[in-house]
């Protein structure tokens, strides 16, 4: 869809607005690669919220290593990666990790087994923005487009369309199109109007 908005309108979107679906590592490296701005929510977003453990912000990376550092203090090495998951391993021990006082915060097991999107930094890229009045700004545009496709899904019958063909669809697609827009029209139309205040005498 990106690469047809591009040519049909021969320049490149400046930023995209999408629910979390959209918000995994690949597609927001792809938008990355080619600077264009997400608004949308990381697929981990629940989980990172919702978690009463420390997500991997607490820790910091050091490059020169290839480690990260707990909130405690101790060094995490690399463990290899996970490509079922996209990810890199980095594992503390069972000797700084026993004994520390915030394992409470950070695990359940006997040591802490940090993941790392490979395209962690894109993720946080996106974490970045949730904050901003633009990211508030694009989430409220994209409801207003998502609540017409919802009418017309549940309202309007076009849940399953009942033409096969390109061409078919389409007619079906602009009469249901017309027919919300005849039903917004009309309530446009029959709005409260207000009456004029008389003059004072």
């Amino acid at each position: 869809m990106i690469a047809r908005f591009a040519q049909w309108q021969v320049k490149k979107p400046q930023s995209i607005a999408a629910d979390a679906s959209y918000g995994n590592g690949e597609f927001l490296q792809w938008l990355m690669d080619r600077e264009i701005t997400p608004y949308m929510p990381t697929r981990d977003a629940v989980g990172r919220t919702r978690s009463p453990f420390y997500g991997p912000e607490r820790f910091t990376y050091l490059p020169d290593s290839n480690s990260y550092i707990c909130p405690a203090g101790q060094q995490l090495n690399y463990g290899g990666r996970n490509q079922r998951n996209r990810t890199f391993g980095y594992i503390g021990t069972r000797k700084k990790c026993g004994p520390c006082q915030q394992r409470s915060q950070c695990t359940t097991g006997p040591f802490r087994y940090l993941a790392i999107h490979m395209n962690e930094a894109a993720r946080q890229r996106a974490r970045d923005l949730w904050t901003t009045p633009e990211f508030e700004h694009a989430q409220r545009q994209r409801k207003k487009i998502e609540a017409l496709f919802a009418q017309l899904k549940s309202h309007i019958g076009v849940r399953r369309l009942r033409l096969r063909g390109l061409k078919f669809v389409q007619e079906q697609f602009y009469l249901a199109a017309t027919a919300q827009n005849i039903k917004r029209l009309v309530r446009f139309l029959s709005g409260p109007t207000t009456s004029p205040i008389p003059a004072a005498s």
